[in-house]
């Protein structure tokens, strides 16, 4: 699984790889959330998908035992919606991101009521911090 703009051309179905892009392995299922990892050296920064190879599915995405990110797909399997608990947003952490605009001048969104539930429900089941 490619991330990050990794794919050639999501738009037309081109789902190879761009020489460079971060794979990741998936962990399992919780639920309708694939948990996954990166590939490779685990002390290198990891980022959330910008794609998914299924469309409208939610990937966790953890290091060394932490979640990082929960990322949210539409059916093109372009990312919609993200939740970052890397670091803090305007003092919000962790924070919300909509289709993939990062402004760094954007308020800091705090998850809702059924992002923590299933925020929660990915914690417990696959024992992350």
């Amino acid at each position: 699984m490619g991330g990050r703009g990794s794919f050639v051309d999501v738009s037309s179905g081109d789902f190879n790889f761009v020489m460079g892009g971060q794979q990741y392995v998936s962990l399992g299922m919780v639920g309708d959330v694939k948990v996954i990892e990166r590939i490779g050296n685990r002390d290198q920064p990891v980022s959330a998908p910008y794609f998914s190879h299924t469309p409208g599915r939610i990937y966790a995405t953890v290091k060394k035992g932490e979640l990082k990110y929960l990322s949210f797909y539409d059916e093109n399997h372009k990312q919609v919606k993200i939740i970052d608990f890397d670091h803090a947003h305007n003092k919000v952490k962790p924070h919300v991101h909509f289709n993939m605009n990062h402004d760094r001048n954007s308020p800091g969104i705090p998850p809702s009521a059924s992002d923590w539930a299933i925020i929660n429900r990915i914690k417990k089941e696959m024992k992350l911090k």
